[in-house]
C-alpha cells in the first residue's frame, strides 16, 4: 500500500497536518490573546503587582529598609588607606644622620656588601674556567707547568678573589680535583 505514495505526496502530507496541528495548539491555549487582538489590538500591559506576604506588615517601619545594602559600606582596618599608584613607590633606606664617622661606617658597610656580592658572583665563573682546564689537563695528559700557566690567565681574570674566603674555598676545590699534588704554597702562589 504504501508503494503507491511518492516521497512528493508524503511530504506534502506531513506538511499540511503538522500545520493543522500547530494550528489547533494555537487557538487552543492562545485564544483570549487572538480574540484581544481582533477586537482592537492588545489591551495595555500593566505591571505585575508584587505578591502580598504576611509578614510585610511587620517590617513597614522598619528603619533599615530604606538602604540599599543590608551590611553597610565596607570599612577599611585601622591604619589602612586607599592610595593611587601614582602616590606608591619605595625610597631608599635613609639612615639618620648623626655625625662623619657614622656616615664612614654606612659607606664601609655598603661597601663590603658590594664587594661580597661581587666575590659570590665571581665564584661560578671561577668554576666554569678550573672546570675547562681540568677537562683540558685530562684530554690532553697536561702537567702540574700546564695547570699552573692555565691557572695564571684565570687568576688574571678574576684579581678580585685573590685574599678572600673565597679563594680558600677554591684552593680546596682546586686540591680536590688536580690530577697531580699540589702543596698550599704553591696555591698560595697562583693567585699571584
Amino acid at each position: 500500500m504504501l508503494k503507491h505514495f511518492t516521497w512528493q505526496q508524503f511530504l506534502i502530507a506531513a506538511l499540511v497536518l503538522s500545520i493543522i496541528w500547530y494550528l489547533a495548539l494555537i487557538l487552543v491555549f492562545y485564544r483570549k490573546k487572538i480574540q484581544d487582538y481582533l477586537k482592537g489590538g492588545y489591551p495595555k500591559s500593566t505591571p505585575p503587582e508584587p505578591l502580598i506576604h504576611d509578614w510585610d506588615e511587620e517590617f513597614e517601619d522598619d528603619p533599615l529598609s530604606n538602604e540599599d545594602d543590608l551590611i553597610g559600606k565596607p570599612v577599611l582596618p585601622e591604619g589602612m588607606t586607599r592610595v593611587s599608584m601614582a602616590q606608591f613607590g619605595f625610597a631608599p633606606r635613609v639612615s639618620p644622620v648623626t655625625g662623619e664617622e657614622d656616615r664612614e661606617a654606612d659607606f664601609k658597610r655598603e661597601n663590603t656588601n658590594d664587594e661580597r656580592e661581587r666575590q659570590q658572583s665571581l665564584v661560578p665563573d671561577v668554576l666554569e674556567e678550573l672546570k675547562s682546564i681540568f677537562h683540558v689537563l685530562e684530554t690532553g695528559e697536561g702537567t702540574k707547568q700546564d695547570f699552573i700557566s692555565l691557572f695564571g690567565l684565570v687568576s688574571a681574570k678574576y684579581p678580585h678573589i685573590k685574599g678572600t674566603a673565597s679563594q680558600h674555598a677554591l684552593n680546596a676545590y682546586i686540591r680536590d680535583n688536580v690530577l697531580f699534588p699540589i702543596s698550599d704554597e704553591e696555591l698560595g702562589n697562583l693567585w699571584n
